[in-house]
């Protein structure tokens, strides 16, 4: 049996290898979303800064948010490339972005230019979260599928303590030229990797969907009939029902649907999770712990690279709603600590007060919160787009739910430093404390769950006009 089981293994290594390589465009945004982490001290000291002079604070500001502006650029553009020339080109177009971006981080002699590699790394980040779950879908077998398409959040977190790694030890010219590596590997490794048989059926191109499954699972065609005829259906299908924008609003259990997703994507922003991981390195010299700033980065990026993983392996096991709580109540704990610690800071002066025995405090404040966000609302909140909405509207669905993601990550990552300095670190912590109540209370009362049931079943329990407080399925 053992036998049996590595010689099906070694028949299907090409889907794995195609997967893993097609993820590397995610750890690529990974390293994009903490990029600004170690390099934010390297510009604020000019021996280390390429630039003539110190960003002012709403140069900073731009740096840190444009991003997010380019991440709600490009996945339309995304879509088009994907529809017309093919999942392939799309995520090597996203990788070329990356590679873009890079080097005009490299050259860069004024802020603008940073701004311009800020924007084209995001777009490079709509290309990548937009296609690659889209490509690992389609190239995957249905028993694959599942663990195949949950190596998006573990390669993020890769990605970004990659960046928290490596940043803060060597300089900013070096790093760059590190990280420049990332995308050039993806795109020389990536386009050895065959297009998905979908796409070619979709195109009329039998032949090359022939070709490229029999790539992906080691076997002759002749032995691929039915997993061939039921892509077929699947594609002539989808194109022949292809659904509306209007249906997402005109259907009770689509807008049900919609208000769920969008909520848990908004909430998610809320919750602080951005300003975190790009500004780790700078919250953490703002405490004055006793732990280096770059080596409590460090430890951050491997905590999420953890809890990353034990989402894989145990939400199949555990459930959406579970997890969604226990992310929402333990990251809500971890920010109420978090402000409470700059509160003690903003009164240690006035009142003599040591906080010695509470150095610890932050560090631990912010693993909690990242390892909370790792297991549940980082991960959930993008697959609940994939269990809820039939396949004929899950494209319009997404572009809205990714739309009012990346426009709130914006208004926070540009705010950020601004509520800052006029309220102080401890009420913008609290605030996000707040919204992560919310987040709870909205996970409570309005998301099902879906673990183990069918499209047809969640579309049933979404048309239910009662809430839904508890209905987990065995």
């Amino acid at each position: 049996m053992m036998w049996i089981n590595g010689v099906a293994l070694l028949r299907n290594k090409c889907q794995y290898l195609a997967a893993i390589l097609a993820n590397l465009s995610v750890v690529c945004t990974g390293c994009a979303m903490g990029w600004t982490s170690p390099v934010e001290s390297k510009l604020t000291l000019p021996k280390h800064s390429p630039l003539p002079t110190v960003p002012t604070d709403a140069e900073f500001s731009w740096i840190g948010s444009i991003l997010a502006l380019g991440s709600l650029a490009g996945p339309p553009v995304a879509g088009y490339i994907a529809h017309r020339f093919g999942r392939k080109l799309a995520l090597l177009t996203g990788g070329l972005l990356f590679a873009i971006a890079f080097i005009l981080f490299v050259t860069a002699r004024s802020v603008a230019q940073l701004l311009v590699g800020r924007f084209l790394q995001g777009c490079g980040i709509g290309f990548a979260l937009a296609i690659t779950p889209l490509y690992v879908c389609e190239i995957a077998t249905a028993q694959r599928r599942g663990s195949l398409g949950s190596l998006v959040q573990v390669s993020m977190t890769l990605g970004m303590l990659m960046v928290y790694s490596i940043g803060p030890y060597v300089s900013y010219t070096t790093m760059q030229y590190i990280l420049l590596a990332v995308p050039l590997l993806f795109c020389a490794a990536f386009s050895q990797m065959p297009e998905t048989p979908h796409y070619y059926v979709s195109h009329g191109r039998y032949a090359d969907a022939s070709r490229s499954l029999e790539y992906l699972r080691g076997e002759c065609i002749e032995e691929l009939q039915d997993e061939f005829g039921s892509i077929q259906r699947s594609v002539e299908d989808s194109i022949r029902n292809r659904g509306t924008i209007g249906e997402l609003f005109r259907d009770h259990a689509n807008r049900r649907a919609l208000f769920i997703c969008t909520g848990i994507i908004v909430l998610q922003q809320l919750s602080g999770i951005n300003p975190v991981q790009f500004y780790a390195q700078t919250i953490f010299e703002k405490t004055g712990t006793a732990i280096r700033p770059e080596l409590a980065s460090i430890i951050i990026g491997g905590v999420q690279v953890i809890a990353s993983m034990i989402t894989v392996l145990t939400l199949d096991k555990l459930g959406r709603r579970p997890y969604l709580l226990i992310s929402s109540g333990g990251m809500c704990c971890a920010l109420v600590a978090l402000g409470t610690y700059f509160y003690l800071e903003t009164q240690r002066v006035a009142s003599g007060l040591s906080l010695d025995r509470l150095a610890f405090l932050p560090v631990l404040s912010l693993v909690v919160f990242t390892a909370a966000f790792c297991l549940g609302f980082g991960p959930i909140a993008w697959l609940l787009i994939g269990e809820m909405f039939a396949p004929n509207i899950k494209s319009y669905a997404s572009s809205i739910v990714s739309s009012s993601c990346w426009g709130v990550a914006f208004f926070v990552l540009f705010y950020f430093s601004s509520l800052d300095a006029a309220i102080g670190t401890h009420w913008l912590f609290w605030t996000f404390a707040i919204f992560t109540a919310g987040a709870f209370l909205f996970t409570y009362l309005f998301v099902i769950e879906t673990k183990g049931l069918s499209l047809p079943e969640i579309q049933a329990q979404l048309n239910e006009t009662a809430r839904i407080i508890s209905d987990d399925k065995p």
